[in-house]
């Protein structure tokens, strides 16, 4: 895809030179969203493994793997997408379905319509591969994000139990057929 800008932000693909910063945005996001659900132990050793700069590298280098990102006039990277094949527990799964498994925008600039832009690129990218359905995880409590999947058509197909360290929590397996 082809780096554009709207409101002075750039979108592009992420690079392997992006690598630490997107790591530290990654960790960011997830902790500003999601760190008070945990304890300090847990969410440290799940940020260790599941938003090391090794597991960044190993995306950005895997071709079957799309990371975007959205920077700012000065370069800071500030949202990110990630869409993978698919890994997430689906009961019966088509072959070659994939999986839109991050969207993460920085607080600082939530409400631009960033995720929803994410979103339509992830699906395009999953038609373009010729996917037949797309598949993501969402937490239990988080109402906001769960309304706007369920207008954009993705349907519930399943439970399971999340885990951060020591911690289990509730997310719902989305589907939505391309």
């Amino acid at each position: 895809m082809e780096s554009d800008t709207l409101q002075s932000l750039t979108f592009r693909d992420a690079v392997a030179e992006d690598t630490d910063a997107l790591t530290a945005l990654a960790r960011k996001t997830f902790t500003d969203k999601f760190g008070h659900l945990y304890n300090p132990e847990d969410l440290a050793a799940f940020l260790d493994e599941s938003h090391s700069p090794e597991v960044y590298k190993a995306w950005l280098g895997d071709p079957d793997v799309l990371v975007r990102v959205c920077e700012t006039d000065d370069g800071a990277l500030k949202a990110y997408l990630l869409c993978s094949p698919l890994s997430l527990p689906a009961p019966d799964p088509k072959v070659g379905a994939v999986e839109l498994k991050r969207v993460y925008v920085d607080n600082s600039l939530q409400g631009r319509g960033i995720g929803s832009r994410f979103i339509d690129e992830a699906l395009a990218w999953a038609r373009g591969r010729g996917a037949p359905e797309m598949y993501l995880s969402v937490y239990s409590g988080n109402l906001g994000a769960q309304r706007l999947y369920d207008r954009l058509g993705w349907e519930k197909v399943a439970e399971f139990l999340f885990p951060v360290g020591r911690h289990r929590d509730l997310e719902y397996l989305l589907k939505l057929t391309l």
